[in-house]
């Protein structure tokens, strides 16, 4: 659809306006910052909305933008305005490398909910695989086993044993975990371990066990986390009435559905889905503005869902930034 430029600038207008002040806007604002005749700005908001791109909430009402309003103005009219330097700033400096992948990934999602004052949602799903083992007696009867991945991540389980260990008993483990563990993707290492135990290494099955159990829940093949503090989010005037705020608790609390989305998100890109622009029901009244963050090990995308109602430049060019900060760290590693 192509606008002339009078209501180019009015219907941006319109959603900068309501996504500043939350309220409807009505012709009069405008005509005062145009100089033009109210009935004028009238004519040109009924036609706005004719074209689907604005509604009316009640019949005496300004508008607000709708779904399309808001595509049309996020792929057309949206200024690429750079970010406060105050953000910027702030983004340069604690966007590091934490050691390994998904603990940088974890501090950036943090990064984001601070800059945007806004909870963000991590997923990420790991193709890593595992680089050493070790095994440290703590105890005559407890073990430590340590599991470091190729990108960096650690990942360490206490195990009870029945009996005592000689230390030359832990060493061969040691060297049974390392030969047949090295190089195993994690979300596959329980595949292994119970194979180990079913094969020739009966004598550990009971350490095996134990560390196929307890190891489980740390190697999991997808990870959901929300970041930042959802309270920012549930004070908005979106969330004046109780069922809302169910509502999007109900959202962020869904992994399946926070997953499938994501994992729809361009290798290495920004995204923007609106309203309706959902597949899922349950997202249709909330903006999803997601980053896809790719590299050899891990696959992840971390974002904000939030109202329709969200400053999308200020959001776009966060996570265009984060994303370059990202790049440079895991280019670098």
């Amino acid at each position: 659809m192509e606008l002339d430029e009078r209501k180019k600038k009015i219907l941006a207008t319109v959603v900068e306006s309501y996504i500043e002040s939350a309220e409807p806007v009505g012709s009069k604002q405008i005509a005062e910052e145009y100089g033009i005749s109210s009935a004028t700005i009238r004519n040109e908001l009924k036609l706005l909305e004719d074209y689907g791109l604005l509604e009316q909430p009640h019949v005496s009402a300004g508008r607000v933008p709708s779904t399309e309003g808001y595509r049309y103005y996020v792929d057309n009219l949206m200024k690429n305005d750079t970010l406060a330097m105050v953000d910027i700033d702030y983004i340069n400096n604690n966007i590091v490398s934490y050691g390994s992948v998904e603990k940088t990934l974890e501090h950036a999602a943090e990064v984001v909910a601070k800059v945007l004052n806004l909870p963000t949602v991590l997923n990420v799903k790991s193709s890593d695989v595992v680089e050493q083992v070790k095994i440290l007696k703590i105890s005559e009867k407890v073990l430590l086993i340590i599991l470091m991945s190729k990108s960096g991540t650690v990942k360490d389980v206490i195990v009870q044993i029945n009996d005592t260990l000689p230390e030359e008993r832990i060493d061969e483990l040691t060297t049974l975990l390392n030969k047949n563990l090295k190089g195993t993707p994690l979300e596959n290492l329980s595949l292994v371990l119970n194979d180990m135990i079913h094969k020739e290494l009966k004598k550990f099955s009971h350490v095996l066990s134990e560390i196929n159990k307890n190891m489980l829940d740390r190697v999991t093949k997808r990870k959901t986390e929300v970041k930042g503090d959802i309270s920012n989010m549930l004070a908005l005037p979106e969330f004046s009435d109780a069922e809302e705020i169910k509502k999007y608790l109900n959202v962020v609390g869904t992994n399946n559905i926070i997953n499938e989305v994501l994992e729809k998100v361009e290798a290495n890109d920004v995204s923007v889905i609106i309203g309706n622009e959902h597949k899922e029901l349950l997202l249709k009244d909330y903006t999803l503005v997601s980053l896809d963050v790719t590299d050899n090990t891990t696959n992840a995308s971390l974002g904000i869902i939030s109202p329709k109602r969200v400053d999308y430049s200020k959001t776009i060019n966060t996570l265009k930034l984060v994303n370059e900060k990202l790049r440079k760290i895991f280019n670098k590693d």
